[in-house]
């Protein structure tokens, strides 16, 4: 029997091509044009699969996946996002409602078949199919039994973090991290690479405590695997992403930003993975670059693909990476402390070098937040060309 896939969009022309597009592959295409009629249809017909506009007029399509989501007889059929929004906090607004897919319109019709079917080759896949996922599992509950001592689990975790910083001729490089709880989701890491070049890669892996900084060692070990077989930060992060699609359930995933920093050719080569955006501040600050090239969230989606960028460096420059805990604490009043405000803080202590620059952010954030509870891990690397 055909696989059903029902289509919901306001627009006449993407519900024929979508159709035109699926039903040749032997999929059986059921259209709707709203919200209210997508759950009609959803009730009715159950199909093995929802495609959904997030745009519409009335209900709009973070609705329609909550209703799908509350009603059990619709809950597990698996949503794949089809829209024209980009934007990383659109994706996240998504998969946090329970979609299990993103892509982005205009789209390759290629890509939209091989999608559908990856969502539903996952659906059928037993959960427990994935023998590093039963490891995580595993470790979880190894883990939980020593809760009581998160103390030394937090010891380990740090033992993983760089115990120095590199030394880098013509660079300073400065780093501080700080978890919310005893162990921590972020982390940042310096792999030393041929022709004195450093790797720098700054991850936030989903959530926090014992199952965010499991997913953390398994990135790390990744990232330090392939770091040395690939060409370009894109096929990094890639391979990142294609490993804990594939590996992990789909709502264990990361951001992440993987540089290559080259001393002699004085470049930075770096891929964006929906992390933050890093900052690049030129002529003492008085110029900002954000760094935008890579891609989406990582792990989240099997077909994800990535781009890089390699950035000219001159005397002066700084980058400053940093995890969402910086931009997305907030006051007692429920203030987010915002980019605008972080990019202001750096523009104010320019000189600063990256070490006392990374450990003046930490400070102002924990002053800003006060006696607010921190909910989030917090981290902020610094490099800049000294010469």
């Amino acid at each position: 029997m055909a696989e059903r896939i029902l289509v919901v969009d306001d627009e006449p022309d993407v519900l024929d091509l979508v159709e035109l597009v699926l039903a040749p592959e032997g999929f059986e295409v059921l259209l709707a044009k709203d919200g209210l009629e997508a759950l009609d249809q959803a009730r009715s017909n159950r199909p093995e699969l929802i495609l959904l506009d997030l745009s519409m007029p009335g209900m709009d399509g973070f609705q329609v996946i909550e209703k799908l989501r509350e009603d059990p007889s619709t809950a597990s059929i698996p949503v794949v996002m089809l829209t024209a929004r980009a934007q990383i906090s659109d994706k996240l607004r998504g998969l946090s409602s329970g979609a299990d897919d993103y892509i982005t319109k205009p789209f390759d019709p290629d890509e939209l078949v091989e999608r559908v079917r990856a969502v539903l080759a996952r659906q059928k896949r037993p959960l427990v199919s994935s023998p590093l996922l039963g490891t995580l599992e595993q470790w979880s509950g190894e883990i939980e039994q020593l809760a009581r001592h998160l103390e030394t689990a937090a010891q380990i975790q740090q033992g993983l973090l760089p115990q120095s910083l590199p030394t880098v001729p013509g660079f300073s490089i400065g780093a501080v991290l700080e978890s919310s709880l005893d162990v921590s989701g972020d982390f940042y890491d310096f792999l030393p690479l041929e022709g004195d070049r450093v790797g720098i890669a700054l991850a936030d892996v989903r959530g926090k405590g014992i199952p965010a900084a499991l997913l953390m060692v398994m990135v790390r070990t990744v990232i330090r695997i392939v770091a040395r077989e690939v060409r370009t930060p894109a096929e990094l992060v890639k391979r990142v992403n294609d490993f804990l699609a594939s590996e992990t359930s789909p709502e264990l995933f990361t951001t992440m930003v993987y540089a290559v920093l080259d001393p002699r050719e004085r470049t930075l080569a770096y891929c964006n993975g929906g992390h933050c955006y890093p900052l690049l501040f030129r002529n003492q600050g008085e110029v900002l670059q954000p760094l935008t090239t890579g891609g989406m969230l990582v792990g989240a989606f099997e077909l994800a693909e990535y781009q890089y960028e390699t950035i000219a460096l001159e005397p002066g420059d700084l980058l400053l990476l940093y995890t969402d805990g910086v931009t997305e604490a907030e006051s007692p009043e429920g203030e987010p402390f915002g980019e605008d405000r972080l990019v202001q803080l750096v523009r104010e202590n320019i000189r600063l070098t990256p070490p006392e620059l990374c450990v003046k952010v930490k400070q102002t954030v924990q002053a800003f937040r006060s006696a607010q509870a921190h909910t989030d891990d917090l981290t902020v690397l610094a490099v800049q060309v000294v010469s």
